[in-house]
């Protein structure tokens, strides 16, 4: 029998974030792969659509009849749904099935290897997604049509998979847990056990593991295989920490902290920058927005806040501002986790997820408050429709202001007819943007992509709208 890996990671994407880092992720996998020498088909899928990725898969699997472990990588951007989509380079939201490939269809290809192990590696967010969900399913006779599956994903289905510089955080973590021992076997387990580790006090990602099978699968059977690649990653290390030219380097005199805080005071936030540039701002986006023609199928309507009143667009703004690195609390952004307590849940069940995965249900819990007095801190743009067979448009765009910089959201949103008159609170996503500002930058170019942006997502409901009527 033989052992095969398939590395899929998409770095490049039409409609979403681009993920440059995704493409490290790919290389770093595969030279850790090889360098175990435990498996000689390593099929590299890097950068394609959902039907050339679908192809691909088959064709690597195919290739192999008698399959000893497939081991299986994803890096790029995870979408959870009803189901887990892995997205491809055109993923819509939309229409997922199509341009994604949800869990679900990947368990039907894998299958298809009837290997003895499968082993899923999953760097993407939402991913920590149990391979069922049902308590009574939860154990069958065939495994759901694997022999002995193993699923280490990089956080649970509620968080976000950090992203990193050149690696992906979780990916960076578990290549230096695979490398860890020196001697002896390298277990699954042991790589697991590492993992759980380096993520304990992490509270933004949980990583999420799901076994079914013996324990004894490792990773590598002689860890001192490994030796190489350590050797390499090293000396890489070292030399990053050398100076380029130490012969010729002159010794420079830091500026003293009082000249820093001069300098540095002329560029931050003051009450009548922040109101100056989000005037600026707002008024060019409000007058831009107004020129858009679609007046004899929507009515529009602008609202602004003084405040982060918009639900839709909490979450976004305080995963971001989660992340990054502020001097000030101006905008106070925080996620905690909190387990979920379920008196309904059989003895059976919570005996089966201590056995084969995390025994804890979590949510995130978002606490985002605007410290900074604004007047004007948020705008919300409306479409309403003038016919029912159109959807309400919504897109929110909001400023959150910091000492160093301003940052500025967008996320707009299209809402279904719950009842005559009334739309759904809980849209479909249409974008997701945030940008970044020094005060005295100016906005022209970000409200040019906002405007052009909104203008694209209603010419293409107006236009699938109409090819929906004519095929009726």
């Amino acid at each position: 029998m033989t052992n095969t890996a398939v590395l899929i990671g998409n770095s490049k994407y039409k409609s979403l974030t681009d993920l440059p880092c995704c493409h490290d992720d790919l290389v770093a996998m595969k030279e850790l792969l090889e360098a175990t020498g435990k498996y000689p088909e390593i099929k590299i899928i890097e950068n394609d659509n959902a039907d050339a990725l679908k192809n691909k898969m088959r064709a690597a699997i195919d290739k192999n009849q008698s399959t000893g472990e497939l081991f299986f990588y994803f890096t790029g951007h995870g979408c959870q749904q009803e189901d887990f989509y892995y997205c491809a380079t055109n993923f819509n939201p939309k229409r997922p099935n199509e341009t994604g490939l949800s869990n679900s269809e990947l368990h039907t290809l894998l299958r298809l290897a009837n290997a003895d192990v499968v082993v899923k590696v999953i760097d993407a967010c939402n991913s920590g997604t149990s391979l069922i969900k049902a308590d009574s399913e939860f154990i069958s006779n065939e495994k759901h049509g694997f022999k002995n599956v193993i699923q280490i994903s990089s956080c649970l289905e509620s968080q976000n998979s950090l992203i990193g510089e050149p690696l992906s955080l979780f990916t960076e973590k578990f290549r230096d847990s695979a490398l860890r021992k020196k001697e002896g076997t390298v277990y699954y387990t042991d790589i697991v056990n590492t993992l759980r580790d380096e993520f304990i006090q992490n509270n933004e990602q949980t990583p999420f593991f799901v076994f079914q099978v013996t324990g004894r699968e490792h990773f590598v059977e002689d860890a001192k295989r490994l030796d190489a690649l350590r050797a390499k990653l090293a000396e890489k290390t070292e030399t990053s920490l050398e100076p380029e030219n130490e012969t010729q380097q002159i010794p420079s005199t830091e500026p003293n902290l009082q000249t820093l805080l001069e300098e540095t005071e002329e560029k931050i936030a003051t009450r009548e920058k922040i109101t100056s540039f989000v005037n600026t701002f707002f008024d060019d986006l409000q007058a831009r927005v107004s020129k858009i023609k679609f007046s004899d199928f929507y009515d529009l309507n602008i609202v602004e806040h003084s405040d982060f009143e918009e639900a839709t667009a909490e979450r976004f703004i305080t995963r971001v501002l989660s992340r990054e690195s502020r001097p000030d609390q101006f905008v106070m952004a925080k996620i905690t986790r909190e387990k979920i307590h379920n008196p309904l849940q059989t003895i059976r069940a919570q005996f089966l997820l201590g056995m084969f995965g995390d025994s804890q249900r979590y949510r995130d819990v978002y606490d985002l408050s605007l410290n900074c007095e604004m007047e004007r801190a948020q705008l919300k743009i409306t479409f309403t429709p003038k016919y029912h067979s159109l959807k309400q448009l919504v897109l929110v765009v909001s400023c959150a202001p910091s000492l160093e910089k301003c940052y500025v959201f967008e996320i707009g949103s299209q809402h279904s007819l719950e009842d005559f008159g009334e739309f759904s609170v809980k849209g479909d996503e249409a974008v997701r943007r945030w940008h970044k500002f020094d005060w005295s930058e100016k906005t022209d170019e970000v409200v040019t992509k906002i405007v052009s942006k909104l203008n694209d997502v209603v010419q293409e409901h107006l236009e699938s709208t109409q090819q929906r009527l004519i095929e009726k």
